[in-house]
């Protein structure tokens, strides 16, 4: 019997013993899972957030090019209810209003489609490989500067073109072979961290916001004490970032630029070049117009239209068409891109007062 009793202790404190290794082990398995994440999590953070140059990019992607715009859309955060919502402010990204944009010569109707077809049949010929698709983009200089561009795309070149929409006639053209391209990358456009070009786009934009709340709304209709308290909303006056996307094609093969052509302004050897997309790509296809289209068939053909100034779009197809060259040894970042402006004034009188679109301005056009 006492034989029987030692056996039983002995297979139970061996179970035990057992049952205590294993859970060890899983804790030994836990730790170093967690372990491996938080250095994972440590080199996420320590990462550089933005690209300049083919020397210091982030990691390539050669899969094919998803939309940011619909990875939010497919992907939503879950949001707190208990959160309150935040008052929406202008942003940058949605450039002018409805009204303003008729200031464009390039919004009337058939504008964009003649000039794209006079580029294409003047200055496309056979050896520049089979055409791919044409744009009208948003191009912003090493100086920050936005210029209306008219882009075509075929297999072998980007062709960049300075189109004179009053005149229709073209004034300048530059080919990018694709053969040249080493760095391709597609993101969101940003500053350096010491730029002051965020913060003076804030005042900017808070200054333009209160005068014209104050002035025109006022010689309209009396406002409200609700409305009075945000005529002066500090928030308005808040830094405000790029919050635009962007595709920049690089040729440097990961070279800095040289102190020569950084600082010239009229240089013509920038090793790169930057798009976005036309203010018109806001506004082509809003709410308002949906109610106007008779059929599918009209409203298929909208949304072609407004693809014609959509960079993402753009940005699509030369992925395809770099991937397409076997012997294209270009690689693709999916990035942020920094623009080098530091103090910025010129760029953003500039680009407040649309110098680089063909607008009608008072009684006069330019």
């Amino acid at each position: 019997m006492s034989d029987i009793l030692d056996d039983d202790l002995e297979l139970r404190v061996g179970t035990l013993q057992l049952t205590s290794d294993n859970a060890n082990a899983d804790n030994r398995v836990d730790n170093a899972s967690d372990s491996k994440s938080s250095n994972k999590n440590k080199n996420q953070l320590n990462a550089n957030p933005s690209v300049l140059s083919g020397a210091d990019s982030l990691s390539s992607s050669t899969s094919s090019f998803a939309d940011a715009r619909a990875e939010g859309i497919s992907n939503p955060e879950p949001r707190n209810a208990a959160e309150p919502e935040r008052t929406v402010y202008p942003r940058y990204d949605v450039p002018f209003n409805r009204e303003n944009i008729k200031d464009f010569f390039t919004f009337r109707k058939g504008v964009v489609e003649n000039a794209i077809q006079e580029c294409i049949t003047a200055l496309l010929f056979p050896e520049d490989g089979e055409y791919l698709g044409s744009w009208l983009l948003t191009e912003i200089t090493l100086w920050d500067n936005e210029k209306e561009r008219i882009v075509l795309l075929t297999s072998r070149l980007v062709m960049t073109i300075k189109y004179d929409f009053i005149a229709m006639k073209q004034l300048d053209f530059k080919k990018t072979y694709l053969d040249d391209l080493d760095t391709i990358v597609i993101g969101e456009l940003v500053y350096p961290p010491s730029s002051l070009v965020p913060r003076l786009n804030g005042i900017a934009t808070g200054v333009t916001t209160v005068v014209k709340d104050c002035v025109i709304d006022r010689l309209c209709r009396r406002p409200t004490a609700n409305e009075e308290a945000k005529l002066f909303d500090p928030k308005y006056f808040e830094p405000r970032e790029r919050n635009l996307r962007g595709v920049r094609l690089m040729w440097n093969k990961g070279e800095p630029l040289s102190l020569k052509t950084a600082w010239n302004p009229f240089s013509q050897d920038v090793p790169f070049i930057t798009f976005a997309s036309h203010p018109i790509f806001w506004h082509k296809d809003n709410e308002g117009m949906k109610d106007l289209f008779s059929s599918d068939q009209e409203r298929d053909g909208t949304l072609e239209e407004r693809a014609m100034y959509d960079m993402e779009t753009f940005a699509q197809k030369l992925q395809r068409a770099i991937e397409a060259m076997t012997s294209s040894a270009c690689c693709i970042h999916h990035s942020p891109i920094v623009i080098q402006s530091y103090l910025g004034v010129t760029s953003l009188l500039h680009n407040k007062i649309s110098l680089g679109f063909f607008k009608v301005r008072g009684k006069f056009s330019f």
